[in-house]
């Protein structure tokens, strides 16, 4: 049995969940899948022939360099036009594969809706160009499937923020209505604990926000990292010296050899990193306990660091382990319950950990959770190098 490749392409356009439109030189569009005419909302014979302009803001599809595929299209018919769509697809996809999650292709495009409500979706947009390298066509393509999630991911996080900062203010405005209403019945200490409640879901509020905006720089690719190295058993004493204060309760114990490494990392975020390990270490612990900060050389991998941070709480689930990381993932136990946090600081940590060219990870038992990070030492061609900038 003898199938065309064309009629292969034909099919996979067709039946595809991402939507293709190939417009000619002019914009005018003469190609456009099912996926795409379920998108936009309207019948086929409404799209074909129209200018792309009619449906989509063209700056936010074009305004971001593409990265043109060479495709013959001469003679290109609906077929050939299918073929084209799967085969820039397919270079897309490779693309993107190689370059891990980092989506260099596509942006956020609006597409205006048939009922006149505009709609945003993943899109690139492709010169198509013949074998002498000469522009024959523009090819659209829409991540429809993307989109739903991203809107998906979207309505979740803005669900829970909107959670997360209700309850805090919850607390701030009954109080401070009760005091404007029986201020003058109220003894001086009753004010004092009132007040002082109202710092401390202020205070709340502020590390929310912080934490929010140390999420979308993370995910903006907008955190500025300065590297260098870095002393880790000064980096761990002088965290371990700001949280004692928290850690009035708990024991913190330290086992740093001498000779290790220094660390390639930021001094900022590496002090963050090692503040949000141990601040959880001490939170989920329960009075009188240890906490053991221990750092390492990595076997048989010298151009790595590690330090790890044990507490003696009362172990997570196995099957819990892998949210850990999660946006907004918290533990239900009654230590949990009994500790405020925003669920983003794991998260967070995570987050740096790669930034800096590292990995975390977590094992737990009853009575032991690890967490343990292994991040570049810095070598001497880093810190020759560093020296030079």
């Amino acid at each position: 049995m003898s199938i065309k490749t064309e009629d292969i392409y034909r099919c996979l356009t067709e039946h595809s969940a991402d939507g293709y439109i190939l417009t000619d030189l002019k914009g005018v569009i003469s190609f456009c899948n099912p996926a795409a005419v379920k998108f936009l909302g309207r019948e086929e014979k409404e799209i074909i022939n129209q200018k792309l302009s009619a449906f989509f803001d063209e700056a936010s599809l074009k305004d971001k360099e593409a990265h043109p595929v060479g495709v013959a299209t001469q003679g290109m018919t609906h077929g050939s036009a299918a073929h084209t769509a799967a085969t820039m697809s397919g270079a897309h996809q490779e693309k993107s594969d190689n370059n891990s999650a980092e989506h260099v292709n596509w942006k956020f495009a609006t597409a205006y809706g048939k009922n006149g409500v505009d709609m945003t979706v993943p899109a690139s947009f492709f010169p198509v160009l013949d074998q002498a390298g000469k522009e024959q066509a523009g090819l659209t393509i829409l991540y429809i499937v993307q989109s739903h999630t991203v809107q998906q991911a979207q309505t979740e996080f803005v669900s829970t923020v909107s959670h997360e900062l209700r309850t805090p203010l919850t607390s701030i405005k009954g109080f401070a209505d009760t005091i404007l209403r029986a201020g003058e019945r109220l003894d001086l200490a009753q004010q004092r604990r009132y007040i002082g409640i109202i710092k401390d879901q202020a205070d709340r509020l502020t590390r929310l926000v912080e934490d929010l905006l140390a999420v979308s720089r993370l995910e903006s690719k907008r955190l500025q990292l300065t590297v260098r190295a870095i002393d880790l058993r000064e980096a761990i004493q002088r965290v371990t010296r700001n949280l004692s204060e928290k850690a009035r309760n708990h024991k913190i114990n330290d086992v740093i050899p001498a000779g290790l490494p220094l660390v390639w990392a930021d001094a900022d975020r590496l002090e963050q990193i090692l503040t949000n390990l141990i601040d959880n270490a001490i939170k989920y612990s329960p009075s009188e306990t240890t906490v053991t900060v221990v750092a390492r050389d990595v076997p048989g991998t010298p151009e790595m660091v590690e330090f790890s941070v044990a507490d003696q709480g009362g172990g997570i689930p196995q099957e819990h382990l892998k949210d850990l990381f999660s946006k907004f993932s918290r533990l239900d136990n009654p230590l949990t319950r009994q500790t405020e946090g925003t669920g983003l600081g794991l998260y967070i940590t995570r987050s740096l950990v790669v930034a800096l060219g590292g990995q975390i990870k977590v094992s737990s038992a009853p009575g032991c959770t690890t967490f343990t990070v292994q991040l570049p030492a810095a070598s001497l061609e880093m810190q020759a190098a560093r020296g030079r900038d």
